[in-house]
């Protein structure tokens, strides 16, 4: 019981640590808002930042109503506001040495907020309606008239208000789809404004080529005119508290430049050769000379077992202890992927770097040890299986001697981070990695659950998938420009994906490998922080087929990626 409580305070640290950051760690701590609070990271931004402070004896005090003229000062703070352009607006029940005053002046000369018959109230508390007037002011925000808050109708006077900061995702407003715009505002739900508005950019650049065509304050006009553009492209523009680098993998730690995931699962690849590997290390002949292809690689495995069953979050992940030592037998079998990269590597003097997935601990139902006993399937248990697998696969490694392979570290299977727990894994299976110098990966899809929160949880290397690939999606470019852009704000690289086309299917990959090349020379996905995810074996068919559309595929792929010594 006593190891196991030990367990329980490392974990713990391990995660609390890991979601507070180094930037919040460092700002103020307060005895009334520890880490569990809702507001937690929203207050820690605003008051490391100076834009609402805490009291003398250490607390923050989140549930009391912010006052109408301190609204006025927090918000004159944050956009550095401080001198009137013209004479101060007479107000009846307020003098010029009255706290506050001459940032309630600049609030009324911005028309952030509005005086009642000549008063101010400045010690009235403000109400959300008041608040949405102040944001969607000062920040220029404009809606489309899609908010459908039950209790704000379209003739209501802050209506217009309302429905921009809603279409800036500054507020959502309550489960049941009300507003509330007669409630107060408390001084957590402040934090929690001014935290949204600045966790995105304050404007996106739109260019052609390079040249500046517009710049736009909201995200979806900006990828609707970058559309009209042949090689249009957008970046975000920095805000007073985040700057955006605009290019692509800006925050990977492992400097990863080319990757490709190499599936080596049940019903996957079976065996490997030598042969394979060389499809995946050296471009074909031409000119008479072979290139360099991928620098690392990626092994990993959905399928666990002859009945199909996966490594993955849901009903189809059975697997226990004997079910993932079967894995890495198999990994690292003399048929397996490790063995015959390395020898591969060896033959064209190469030397790759190498990631081993982590397969997704099962939630669900109970983990079978070795021994038949049962673990159960809570955050102990699924962590002590995962710690089991690292262990393992490094020693492995160690033992194997592969002289031609970088063992850098792993990547983490699942697409998403949905639960506490799995945070509460995740970040300690990376402190684990940190101590033995390895690093920790993984591929977010589009709409990955806080895959923002990448860094936060410990990753050091993340590769959005635009999951744009797919014959059914329609707005295949839409999703292109969205996640290039999120990788610009975010830090992280850009999954290229292609689905494994038959030769008679081949056709309906066309438009979107096409697409998928434009976009990687348009935002620079050829100079850094590139994962390929190729369905199983593509790059293999591309390189090996005699078929046209495959064959003009793989000059694609290495005239984009591959054509640089």
């Amino acid at each position: 019981m006593k190891k196991r409580l030990q367990q329980l305070g490392f974990v713990i640290t391990i995660i609390c640590l890991s979601i507070i950051g180094t930037s919040t760690a460092q700002a103020s701590t307060f005895k009334d808002v520890s880490y569990q609070y809702w507001a937690y990271k929203d207050i820690q931004f605003a008051a490391q930042h100076n834009v609402i402070r805490g009291f003398s004896d250490g607390y923050f005090r989140p549930g009391y109503d912010i006052k109408r003229k301190d609204a006025a000062v927090m918000l004159t703070r944050v956009l550095d506001l401080y001198e009137l352009e013209n004479e101060p607006t007479p107000v009846e029940d307020l003098l010029p040495t009255s706290p506050g005053y001459k940032e309630i002046m600049i609030a009324l000369e911005n028309n952030w907020l509005s005086l009642d018959k000549g008063y101010f109230h400045p010690d009235e508390p403000l109400t959300r309606d008041e608040m949405s007037k102040m944001l969607a002011t000062a920040y220029g925000y404009e809606g489309k008239g899609g908010s459908q808050f039950i209790d704000v109708p379209y003739e209501d006077p802050y209506f217009l208000y309302i429905d921009a900061i809603a279409f800036e995702e500054v507020t959502t407003g309550y489960k049941d789809d009300t507003f509330r715009p007669s409630e107060t505002v408390t001084r957590g739900q402040f934090s929690a404004f001014i935290y949204r508005v600045y966790q995105k950019p304050v404007a996106y650049e739109v260019r052609n080529d390079g040249e500046l065509i517009d710049v736009v304050q909201n995200v979806d006009d900006a990828i609707e005119l970058a559309l009209y553009y042949p090689k249009g492209t957008v970046h975000p523009q920095s805000n007073k508290f985040n700057k955006y680098p605009q290019t692509i993998a800006a925050a990977d730690k492992t400097n990863l430049n080319s990757g490709v995931l190499i599936y080596n699962g049940y019903n996957e690849t079976e065996k490997f050769t030598t042969n394979f590997f060389n499809q995946y290390l050296k471009t074909k002949l031409k000119d008479g000379e072979r290139k360099d292809m991928f620098d690392t690689f990626v092994i990993l495995g959905l399928r666990y077992n002859e009945n199909n069953d996966q490594f993955v979050d849901g009903p189809s992940n059975h697997a226990n202890y004997s079910d993932w030592r079967t894995y890495v037998e198999k990994t690292f079998a003399q048929d397996g992927a490790v063995v015959n990269l390395n020898s591969t590597a060896r033959q064209l003097n190469r030397k790759v770097d190498v990631y081993i997935a982590i397969p997704y601990p099962k939630r669900n139902e109970p983990i079978i040890k070795f021994n038949g006993e049962s673990a159960g399937c809570d955050v102990y248990a699924r962590y002590d299986l995962a710690n089991w697998y690292v262990k393992e696969v490094m020693e492995r490694f160690e033992n194997g001697k592969y002289e031609n392979l970088n063992f850098k570290g792993f990547y983490w299977l699942s697409e998403t981070v949905r639960t506490v727990d799995d945070e509460v894994i995740i970040s300690s299976i990376s402190s684990i990695l940190r101590k033995n110098n390895k690093f920790f990966i993984y591929s977010p899809h589009a709409t990955s659950t806080n895959f923002y929160k990448w860094k936060d949880y410990g990753f050091d290397a993340a590769f959005l998938q635009p999951n744009a690939f797919r014959s059914s999606i329609t707005n295949k470019e839409e999703r292109l420009h969205r996640a290039f852009l999120n990788a610009q704000i975010y830090g992280t690289g850009i999954t290229i994906e292609i689905d494994s086309y038959h030769t008679d299917k081949a056709e309906q990959g066309v438009e979107t490998f096409d697409l998928y090349m434009d976009m990687s020379k348009r935002y620079g996905l050829d100079e850094k922080g590139m994962m390929f995810y190729q369905g199983v074996n593509m790059v293999e068919r591309m390189a090996t087929f005699d078929h046209p559309i495959y064959k003009r595929w793989y000059e694609q792929l290495t005239e984009t990626f591959f054509n640089k010594q």
